[in-house]
């Protein structure tokens, strides 16, 4: 399997940075270790006593080190910096605290058994308030990183969902008549058909999805139920297109109808599996959507690629993708085999 030069150059990028890492942070471990032994017991002791002493120091900091950036890691995953900034906080200074206090009685333990040295309380508040100085020094630095690196991605998922949000509007704008004209137009011809059950029914889906498209073409999220009733509503107007041709089937249970999802993100899906697939009498063209897991809105259509495909530019996948990186920090799944195309969209909660 061939990798693009761009995912090899971010592979090797990742790997330099972390090797840099891992570089300063032995570099890091041998000098506060060093230090802290020459400061705390100079060349008093006996070579052998001296070695012992540096041993449990450097063994002390690998483990203060690396544990800190475990549970500041931890504590990131569990209560993101910019949305429960007290709790995460709260939660560094309780962890940190009470590893170090483990750790150190283990140093306290080891200086005594092993190297044979008497510690006074003097000596042992010491350790103690050295390790937690030392601690939260480092984690000042890796959680200014980690701060300065979230900014940044942020930043990066804002204006990428500003540039989907903009070729959405560029889009609608673009196949977008004066609406007043447009509905005008359309209650005219309802009245027109008015005796006909199956135009009528055409007229009235097709004028509550320009409305739809309209009214929330300025939201970042609307409610499943709005985003079910609407797709239903497009999938009638390609049905009344293609006939039985095309089978569009939503099993959605109510219990879900609270969760949110980008406006239109389940239509334009829907559009893709018409766009780029055959449909025909012999190749009927099958769309499900359902929920999995409790956590997915799944659209699942089969593949039957058209001779003459149109090139697929991935941009309304990209854009719902965009959407949901920054609506919710979650990826939507997209998987494929020979013969079915799927994508799960995550179900996130969102005051709307």
């Amino acid at each position: 399997m061939k990798i693009s030069q761009s995912k090899t150059t971010k592979l090797s990028q990742l790997l330099a940075c972390n090797k840099r890492e891992l570089l300063i942070r032995t570099i890091g471990i041998v000098t506060v270790s060093s230090l802290f032994t020459f400061v705390e017991f100079g060349f008093d002791h006996s070579g052998t006593q001296f070695y012992l002493l540096l041993l449990i120091s450097l063994i002390r900091t690998t483990l203060i080190w690396n544990g800190s950036m475990l549970i500041i890691n931890f504590t990131l995953l569990r209560y993101p910096i910019f949305k429960q900034p007290a709790k995460l906080v709260i939660s560094q200074v309780v962890l940190l605290s009470l590893f170090v206090i483990i750790v150190e009685f283990g140093e306290v333990f080891a200086t005594q058994n092993f190297a044979g040295l008497a510690l006074g309380r003097n000596d042992k508040l010491a350790y103690f308030v050295g390790s937690l100085l030392i601690t939260f020094m480092i984690s000042a630095i890796y959680a200014s990183v980690a701060f300065f690196t979230q900014w940044k991605t942020d930043m990066l998922r804002a204006n990428a969902l500003e540039k989907a949000n903009l070729e959405a509007r560029y889009e609608t704008l673009c196949n977008q008549v004066n609406p007043h004209f447009l509905f005008n137009s359309l209650n005219t011809l309802l009245m027109l058909v008015n005796d006909n059950p199956v135009a009528s029914r055409y007229v009235e889906s097709v004028s509550d999805f320009m409305r739809y498209m309209l009214n929330s073409r300025d939201k970042e999220a609307v409610l499943l139920r709005d985003e079910l009733k609407i797709a239903k509503e497009y999938s009638f107007i390609q049905q009344s297109r293609f006939g039985d041709k095309l089978q569009v089937s939503i099993n959605v249970p109510e219990s879900f109808y609270h969760y949110a999802i980008p406006p239109l993100a389940l239509q334009m899906l829907i559009e893709n599996a018409i766009k780029h697939n055959v449909i025909s009498k012999e190749n009927q063209l099958k769309v499900l959507v359902y929920v999995e897991k409790g956590q997915y809105l799944v659209v699942e259509n089969m593949v039957q690629p058209k001779m003459d495909k149109e090139p697929s530019t991935g941009v309304g996948l990209e854009n719902i993708r965009n959407r949901y990186l920054y609506l919710s920090n979650k990826e939507v799944i997209v998987k494929q085999d020979h013969d079915k195309f799927i994508v799960m969209l995550p179900l996130f909660e969102k005051s709307i």
